[in-house]
Order: structure tokens, then sequence, then C-alpha cells
């Protein structure tokens, strides 16, 4: 199938699925599927050539990525599953059969797909928490993130953690699992926090996420500091109507700023003037803002017993049980105390060192080459 050559060696097209991915909708992991591609496009050989397969509400939503790489476009709104999936047995189906290999980042591998095949796994929370999806969502991802899992020749996840929960679970061989974990954008120690003191929590309004607990936690914290300010971004989830709730039954929703979705850059802006970030989602696969807020030089408040914890010091770890109450004592302590706040800063500028795009490319590099072996072979990884 290969017939490309680069400086006289052989060149390997992969085919990357990104069809699933609809701007705005799939928080966390959009960031991660963009920002990895892009680092590799910057750090990856050349041997190896993604082929980017997405929509064009996609390709529109991240022109970098056209910038960077080869893309196929497929004019389909894949916000009807519908259209997706016909697409993924057709038109994607017939495109990948001429690459090398395939890789399909969004957790799932459709019925039709190529050979070898790579599935990235960023959470299993559907099997973990099925509460947390609608009835038809949690019977389908039930089925076939298990069904994924299983067909893969190589399994990648986004963090350590995960990739025990997968080793464990499904009795997957280790050398059949690669950890792909994000990395970091280049504006560490940029944090310059504005006055008033703002706490910023950047999430979809998922159920996991738990922003309710931080808004009822603010209430509590603005009570004792009248200028203290909350900014909540992201777009809407399944709990959006308890945080408009919660944010209308405090005494301070008028210090509540609800941005919605914003970009990349106007993130990494707010982030910079930003006292605090909360983070007290209770499921996550790796937590990219709290890398995000570390490089930056902003201390991070997170929540016990996620990989998102692993990330930080334990000084910035809070109980997962923890209510309104501990969350206000914590953020306050934050706000009034620069030499707790300073340790929270150092440690956390050391720890996101470790976190570079360069190591996410050569991860992913690894993981493409260890799939591209398995073809060689004939077996599984």
């Amino acid at each position: 199938m290969n017939d490309l050559t680069v400086g006289g060696k052989p060149s390997y097209r992969i085919a990357v699925d990104l069809l699933w991915l609809v701007p705005g909708d799939v928080g966390g992991s959009e960031e991660y599927a963009i920002r990895t591609l892009l680092a590799f496009a910057r750090h990856g050989p050349v041997d190896l050539r993604p082929v980017v397969h997405l929509t064009s509400e996609a390709a529109e939503a991240h022109p970098d990525l056209g910038r960077s790489l080869d893309l196929e476009v497929c004019r389909v709104n894949n916000r009807r599953r519908s259209h997706r999936l016909l697409a993924e047995s057709t038109w994607l189906a017939h495109r990948i059969q001429r690459l090398d290999a395939v890789h399909h980042f969004g957790g799932r591998i459709p019925i039709r797909t190529g050979t070898p095949v790579a599935v990235t796994v960023h959470d299993l929370q559907p099997l973990d928490h099925p509460e947390h999806f609608s009835l038809v969502k949690r019977a389908y991802l039930g089925r076939v993130l298990p069904q994924s899992i299983r067909r893969a020749d190589l399994v990648v996840a986004v963090s350590d953690a995960v990739a025990r929960q997968i080793v464990d679970q499904f009795r997957v061989a280790n050398d059949e699992v690669v950890v792909v974990s994000s990395g970091v954008s280049n504006n560490r120690g940029t944090s310059n926090p504005t006055d008033p003191p703002t706490v910023l929590f950047p999430a979809i309004t998922h159920p996991h996420k738990r922003h309710a607990l931080l808004v009822e936690a603010f209430h509590l914290l603005a009570d004792r500091h009248p200028t203290v300010r909350l900014v909540l971004t992201g777009g809407a989830g399944r709990a959006e109507a308890e945080v408009v709730e919660a944010v209308a039954a405090g005494p301070h929703g008028d210090r509540i700023e609800r941005t919605g979705r914003i970009s990349a850059d106007a993130l990494s802006a707010r982030l910079s003037a930003t006292s605090v970030l909360a983070f007290p989602s209770a499921y996550e696969g790796f937590g990219i803002p709290v890398v995000e807020a570390m490089a930056a030089g902003v201390p991070a408040l997170v929540a016990g017993g996620t990989p998102a914890a692993d990330l930080v010091g334990t000084e910035s770890v809070i109980a997962t049980a923890a209510g309104p109450r501990e969350w206000a004592d914590h953020l306050e302590r934050l706000l009034v105390d620069p030499v707790r706040r300073q340790l929270l800063v150092d440690e956390g500028l050391t720890i996101a060192k470790g976190h570079t795009w360069e190591l996410s490319a050569a991860a992913l590099e690894r993981a493409w080459r260890l799939l591209l072996a398995t073809r060689r072979s004939g077996q599984r990884a």
C-alpha cells in the first residue's frame, strides 16, 4: 500500500478519523485531538504523514489543521448521529482503505474501518458512570466502547490512569496500550492576576464537572470577600439547568460571569489574569486546564480521585467528598495567603515542565510505529 518515500526511505500515511468531532460539543476530547495533531505536525518525523478526515464545520473551526496537515473534508452534518454513521460506513471507509493504518481519535471504531486500527480512549465514564448520559447514549456507548477496545490493534490512552483501567478491565496486554498525554501551550509563568480577584472554571456543564458545587462555594466565599468574581467558560451540557438554578439561588449571581464557549486564545488570556483555577470535576480522563494553569503560574485546586489530581501536588487536592464550605475555605486561603499561593505556583511550574508537546508528539509517533508494525507482522501489537 505504501508507495511514498522520503530521502529514499518509506513514508507511511496514517488515516486520522475526526469525523466524530462536533466543534464546541465534545469538550476536552476536541482540545486534545486538535492540539496533539498540531504538535505532531510541528515535532513529528517526516516519514509518518497523518491524513485527517473531518467535517467541513470542524475544518473551518480549526484552520490550523489545514495549514499544517493533509485533510480530507466530508460535507456531512455530523450533529445528527445517523448522518455521521452513514458517512463513516461509506465516505470514510472508502478513503481510509487506501492508507497504511487508521487511528480513530473519538473513543470508538466504526463498523467499517481499515487495518491496522488504533482507537484513542479518553475515559471509561460511559461504563463507570452511565447515569451521566441519556438512556440512548448510555446504551450506545456501553456497547460500542468495549467493542472498540477489543477490536483495536492498539489502544491509545490519554493518561496512565486510563491505561491501567483498560488493561485491568479488558485484559488488554500492556504492550497494546500506549499513553499519549496532552502537552501544554507555551505560556509558562505568564500569570498576572487582576483586581478584583477571579476564580476560573473552564468546562462544559456536564454533570460530573460539578459546577453547582463550585457555585455554592463561591456564594459562601463572596459573603466574605465583596469583590471576588467567578468566571465559568464552556458550553451547555446536561447539567445546565442545575447550574443556572445554583447561580440564581445565591446572593452573588451578579458576580458570576458565564462566557459560553470561547477561543483558545481568549481562554489563555482569561487564565493569565486569574487568581485561582478551581477544578471540582469528579471524573476526568486527564485534565488539560489543570496543566495549562500550572504552566501559566496559576495555582489550581482539584478534586481528588481523578487523573487531574495526579497532575498536581498534594497541597492542591481537595477531598472528593468535600462540600461547598470546604471549597470556599481552600479558595479563600489562596486569595489571602501569598506564601501558600506562591508554594502552589512554584510546585505547578515544576510539574508543568514534564508536559511538553514534544513529548506528546514523540508518544504519538511511538503509537503509530507500533501500529504499522502490526501490519507488517500480520498480528496484533
